[in-house]
Order: structure tokens, then C-alpha cells, then sequence
């Protein structure tokens, strides 16, 4: 195997100290850059002691022992004694979200900023300071967790011999297959990032508690900066871009549509570049609609005869959990504290922590009166906007059951108009024959039900009024872009768009050389997500893995998908990531599922657990030295303009829909991924795959 030496060998510990090796990675990492650091050099190279002390431009490198939760980007003094800067991350009054799953708190390791550095998060995202090392390649997430390991164990110096003894145990368990790799729990993205692949724009229901988080939190520091009505870093210069410029019932709908959210994803990304836009699979709440109205056709009334009244046709719609609003503890406290009536708190404390699908609902529920205190109304709906941002108060979901939920898109319904074979039936007429097309239609619908009419306008005659409109913001095309909920119902009409072209390769609408307004951007640099950095999953389940280990025998842990990603799902599949090539003869994968005792004798044939096989094509070098070397990850100069590298990692897939159909059949649930690797005489291949991970992914 070509040696790469930006990435250390796991399996490499020998005499050598974990510390040695932390110095080792990160002195690879820097190469041949030599910043300043403030006078301080390749400071992980100074006596351990002061390694440990080290601070730069406020930033602390190692967490002290015993520290907070807290990162050291956000402790005192970790903007250079500033306080208050324009980059510095959002920090709302309220807490976001008690009502989340906990989430396990970063220890001394994730709070040190060496750790933050290498992963390239603020302030070491571009916004104050670029990743570490300076001028250097990015690390490995796989050393990244060696690092922050031996920061959690107390950053020795030398190592007990049976740790380095447990080392290479855990990195020949792992290439043996005797030791599953873990389920990856960060966010996606980071890998995906890393790696410079396409970012994963996942479905919003299927998003883990801190891919929420983060999303809510890039959202907030967006709206944070409305005040400056000219800051395209702010959320509401996005929102008028789409009152001023949008496109409707023609074949820029989807095109135009699809850069504009790309370009609002980039604001989202110079925050947290983890982030991507999820979308709204709005087919899926079709039979919990139903059953909602059918629970809703009365509701309790003492003054009634029989005690029941008609329920009314307006605000009750179902929508998903992440655009909810509640109240929590520390929204309360911080409302006692702005001077909230009591009565009003006493009345909120009723609902603590259960969710709304609107901010109506949750008045209603309280006893609280809309309208009665306007004063009281404004501080509990900007408490609620604090607690989540992506709630928005001019939203009132629903609407008649006999007119938006008889059209309500069904599952059945959408992969019909994906069956349509013509790009104007199906997106929107041409140029010279303006039409709503079939997914704008239904596209148009989602619109007026997530917006819906305000229950609370009565017969006021200002149908615009910014406090008490005649109907939501998803109503109205000049200000829909202001309901978050806006961004994730046209993520999946972007999604559906994207698996329509998967269908009918080539179809398109017949103006590509057309500039999509007010970018530069040309109709035709639409066509492909691929190219604009991202693609769409219901849900990915990653399991990393150190490329410079050769793995003989893969196995995963659980990918733990939730169930009804299990039942729902269109298609999934198994997908190795950045396998290398291998100066050596070919050789085979076999790929199961729910198999990890899997040998070259297992059968195949009839085998429900049986995925494929992958056959490597790979030979011997025929070049000089260096010729089928790993190409290196760092950045090319700026005018070089080859193509790739012949021997660029790529990505395999295998499709596994039919076998997740056939497990699940036999009642099994959750699913983990077993690689098989096999010389051409069907021995074990030791030394022939070198990989970044393998995901478990599932679409919809």
C-alpha cells in the first residue's frame, strides 16, 4: 500500500506512546506550513507540560482537567478578550428544547480547542480563525478521536504499556471483524465534508438531536442579523429574495427554486458547515391527517347540548415536531422575569414542555385569550421563537377537511406524477405556455394548508397586518420565505424534482443557457444536485473507519434506524466509502446483512442475509515512483485545472431494498453491515481494502 503520510496507522503503537503519536499526526497534518500561532510555533511539539498550557488568541488548546461542558471556543476570552462579536455564535435567552433527548455532554476532549480546531468549528470554521492546522491538511476524523481520547484520559505522557497493548488489540479486532465498528453519532455531514463528497440533506423527521440543534442554532444566528435589512448573511434577505423574485407556473419553477435554496444553504454552511437543509416529506402525514380531523370533528363544549360543538374548520393541521413550538422551564422563568402576570404563568405551567403544531393551539390550550393582553402576547410569542426557531407564529395549519385534506397528497399520489414522462407535465409549462405543473400543484396546496387562515382575524380589515394577518405567511408568496417551514417544504419538491430526473434520464426543461435571477447561476448548472454539493436521504447511518488499516473482515454495529424509517423507506442501500486503490491482483467483496459469521463457505444461493459482490479490478504499478500513490487531500493551487487524479478514492454501492425487505419479512428490525474480503482463490485478502467507512442509507 502507497504511503500517506497525512493519516497515521492505528495499528502502529509499538514503543511508540500515544503522546508520540498525537505529535506525529499533527506534525503530518502541518507538513511543510509554518505559522506563528502567536509566537508559539508547532506548539504541540513544546515540552508536554507546556503543550498542555498553551493559548492562542484567547483559545485554550487543552481543556483544563475537571472542565465545564462548555467549549473553549465559547469560555471566556476565546475571541481574543473580546465579547459581543459580530461572529460569535447565537445565545438565546431560553433554552432550545428541554423536551429534546438528552444528549451526552462533551468532556474535556470536545471542549478543548485543538479539538474544536481539527474539526473545523467556530471559531476555527473560517468566521475568526481557519481549521487547524494552519496552512496544513485536514486530520482524519479517525485521529481526531485518537486525539480527544487521550485528552479524555488525562493527556499522558507515557503510556501504561497495556494501553498501547489495547490499541493494537482494538485496531486487529477491527480489521478481523472480531470487533464491530461503531455507529457514528456525530452529525452526517461531518463526514460527508471531510471526505469532500456530497453533503446529506436528510429528512427533517430523521435528523439526530444535535443535527436539530445545529440547524435551529445556524437559523437563529441568521434571524439575528434582520435588523440589517442589506446583510445577505441575515434570514430576511433571503425571505424578500423570493417576494421580489420567485418563479411560479412556469419551467424555471423548480430550476430557480433550486438555486435559491442552494445559496441560503451556503449562509447556513459559512455558520456551521454540518448543516444542510432538511427537507419536509409532506406525503407521510397523510394517514396521521386523517386520523387527527377524525379525533377533531368534535371537540369538548360544556355550553353545548350533548356537551360537544363541531370542531372548527381552521388550525388543525399536522405538521412535523422540529417546526413545533412549546414552552419550557427556562422560558417561564425568563417570561417571570420580563414581568409576565402571574395568572398568564400559572396558565402556561399547564403545558410545559408538551408541543403544539401551532401557537394558537398552545393558547388555546392554556386558557389563554389572544388578544387580551397584547403586551403578554408579544413576550410569550418571542419567548416561544427563542426557545425554537424554526416555529414561526403566523402559521396556522389545516384547514376544511372536505377541501385541503380530500387534496392532501398521499404517498400514492406522489409516485404517480414521478411516473409522468414529460418535464412540463410534471414541473411546469414552458416559456410560451405558462401552467402549473403536476408537483406544483400539489406544491401549491402545501402552501395554503401549512399557512392556513388565522382562526384569531375575525373582521378586521387589514388582511396584511403584521400582528393579526387573515391568513399565515405560507399563504402569501411575498412573505412565505419568512416561515423556516417555507425552506424544508421546498427542499422536498427539490427532492422529488431530483428523483424524477433519477427516472427520466435527460428530461428537462429547454431553457439551459437562461440566467436565473438574481444569481448568476444558468438554469442548466441546476440539472444536478451532485453538482451543487448535495444530495437527499431519509436517513444515513455511518461507520468510519481508519483507511489505513486494511480490513480483512468488516462488521458493524446496529444502524439502529428508527422503525419507521424501516417501513417507509423506498429504497436503501450499503454504501463503502473512499476505497483506495490497491497495488496488488484483484480481488472480491461479499456484502450481508444481519451476517457477521459470514466465511467464503456461507452460501450465497437462496441466503435471505446475502447483499453482492463487489469484484476489484485493481493490478500492479506500471508507473514510476509515486505514480498509484493515495492522491494527497490537501487543496490544489488555485489555476490547476487537471482533471482528477487516476487514482482517486471512490465511493461503491450495493442496493440493499430487497434484502431489508426479506429480513424484515423474517422479523428482523435492526440491521448491520458485514464485509467480506477474499483473494482470487477465495483465502482471505489481508492486505487489499483500505477504506473510509461504510453507511447503512435510506431513501424515500
Amino acid at each position: 500500500m502507497p504511503d500517506d503520510t497525512s493519516k497515521t496507522n492505528a495499528a502502529d503503537s509499538g514503543s511508540r506512546s500515544r503522546y508520540d503519536r498525537v505529535k506525529l499526526i499533527l506534525n503530518n497534518a502541518a507538513g511543510n506550513a509554518q505559522p506563528s500561532y502567536q509566537g508559539q510555533h508547532q506548539f504541540w511539539n513544546l515540552p508536554h507540560a507546556q503543550f498542555l498550557e498553551v493559548v492562542i488568541y484567547g483559545v485554550r488548546m487543552i481543556a483544563p482537567a475537571r472542565t465545564s461542558a462548555v467549549s473553549a471556543a465559547a469560555s471566556p476570552g476565546a475571541n481574543g478578550g473580546r465579547s459581543g462579536s459580530c461572529c460569535d455564535s447565537p445565545k438565546p435567552a431560553v433554552a432550545s428544547g428541554v423536551a429534546q433527548p438528552a444528549q451526552r455532554q462533551p468532556g474535556r476532549g470536545a471542549a478543548s480547542g485543538l479539538i474544536i480546531g481539527l474539526r473545523g468549528q467556530p471559531p476555527f470554521d473560517g468566521s475568526q480563525f481557519p481549521r487547524l492546522p494552519w496552512g496544513g491538511t485536514p486530520v482524519s476524523q479517525a485521529d481526531i478521536a485518537f486525539i480527544e481520547q487521550w485528552i479524555d484520559d488525562g493527556c499522558p505522557e507515557h503510556d501504561d504499556p497495556r494501553q498501547s497493548e489495547r490499541l493494537q488489540a482494538d485496531s486487529s479486532g477491527l480489521a478481523s471483524g472480531n470487533i464491530r465498528h461503531p455507529l457514528y453519532s456525530g452529525p452526517v455531514n461531518t463526514l460527508q465534508g471531510e471526505a469532500g463528497r456530497a453533503k446529506i440533506r436528510k429528512n427533517i423527521d430523521f435528523l439526530t438531536p444535535e443535527e436539530l440543534d445545529r440547524f435551529r442554532k445556524a437559523v437563529a444566528k441568521m434571524k439575528s442579523l434582520d435588523q440589517f435589512e442589506q446583510d445577505e448573511r441575515s434570514f430576511g434577505y433571503w425571505a424578500r429574495i423570493h417576494a421580489n423574485q420567485c418563479q411560479h407556473s412556469w419551467e424555471q419553477f423548480l430550476t430557480w427554486h433550486r438555486a435559491y435554496l442552494y445559496f441560503f444553504e451556503q449562509q447556513l454552511q459559512d455558520i456551521d458547515p454540518t448543516v444542510t437543509l432538511p427537507y419536509w416529506d409532506w406525503a407521510a402525514y397523510r394517514d396521521d391527517l386523517e386520523l387527527s380531523i377524525r379525533d377533531m370533528k368534535e371537540v369538548p363544549d360544556p355550553t353545548s347540548p350533548g356537551g360537544f360543538k363541531p370542531a372548527p374548520p381552521l388550525d388543525n393541521g399536522i405538521i412535523p415536531e422540529a417546526y413545533r413550538c412549546w414552552i419550557d422551564q427556562a422560558g417561564l422563568d425568563a417570561l417571570k422575569a420580563s414581568g409576565a402576570p402571574q395568572p398568564v404563568l400559572d396558565k402556561l405551567a399547564t403545558v410545559i414542555n408538551v408541543k403544539f403544531d401551532s401557537g394558537n393551539r398552545l393558547f388555546c390550550k392554556a386558557g389563554i385569550v389572544w388578544g387580551d393582553d397584547p403586551q403578554s402576547d408579544d413576550a410569550i410569542i418571542k419567548t416561544l421563537e427563542q426557545i425554537n426557531p424554526l416555529w414561526h407564529y403566523q402559521r396556522w395549519p389545516g384547514g376544511n377537511s372536505a377541501l385541503i385534506f380530500e387534496a392532501y397528497p398521499r404517498p400514492e399520489d406522489v409516485d404517480r406524477i414521478l411516473q409522468l414522462p414529460q418535464f412540463f407535465d410534471f414541473g411546469s409549462g414552458p416559456a410560451d405556455n405558462h401552467f402549473f405543473g403536476a408537483l406544483e400543484n400539489i406544491h401549491n396546496l402545501i402552501h395554503n394548508f401549512s399557512g392556513g387562515w388565522n382562526p384569531n382575524f375575525g373582521n378586521s380589515a387589514e388582511p396584511m397586518n403584521t400582528k393579526n394577518p387573515q391568513a399565515g405567511d405560507m399563504v402569501n408568496a411575498g412573505r412565505t420565505a419568512f416561515d423556516p417551514i417555507f425552506w424544508g417544504h421546498h427542499a422536498n419538491v427539490d427532492r422529488l424534482w431530483a428523483e424524477w430526473q433519477s427516472l427520466h434520464s435527460g428530461g428537462g426543461p429547454d431553457d439551459p443557457d437562461d440566467i436565473l435571477s438574481p444569481w448568476t447561476m444558468t438554469v442548466g448548472q441546476t440539472f444536478r444536485t451532485a453538482d451543487l454539493g448535495y444530495e437527499y436521504m431519509m436517513s444515513s447511518h455511518q461507520f468510519p473507519s481508519n483507511s489505513q488499516i486494511p480490513i480483512t473482515r468488516f462488521v458493524s454495529a446496529p444502524a439502529q434506524a428508527p422503525a419507521k424509517v424501516i417501513d417507509t423507506h423506498r429504497r436503501a442501500e450499503v454504501r463503502i466509502k473512499g476505497v483506495q486503490y490497491v497495488t496488488r491482483a484483484g480481488f472480491y467483496i461479499r456484502v450481508f446483512l444481519n451476517q457477521e459469521d459470514a466465511t467464503v463457505s456461507t452460501p450465497i444461493k437462496d441466503n435471505p442475509h446475502y447483499l453482492g459482490m463487489l469484484n476489484m479490478f485493481t493490478g500492479f504499478c506500471i508507473g514510476g515512483p509515486g505514480h498509484c500513490a493515495v492522491p494527497s487531500s490537501a487543496p490544489r493551487r488555485k489555476f490547476d485545472l487537471r482533471g482528477r487524479h487516476h487514482k482517486t478514492p471512490g465511493n461503491f454501492r450495493l442496493d440493499a431494498t430487497a434484502a431489508i425487505a426479506r429480513l424484515k419479512a423474517l422479523g428482523e428490525t435492526d440491521f448491520h453491515v458485514g464485509l467480506l474480503v477474499l483473494n482470487l482463490d477465495g483465502t482471505a485478502a489481508a492486505d487489499a481494502l483500505h477504506f473510509d467507512g461504510v453507511s447503512l442509507n435510506f431513501f424515500n
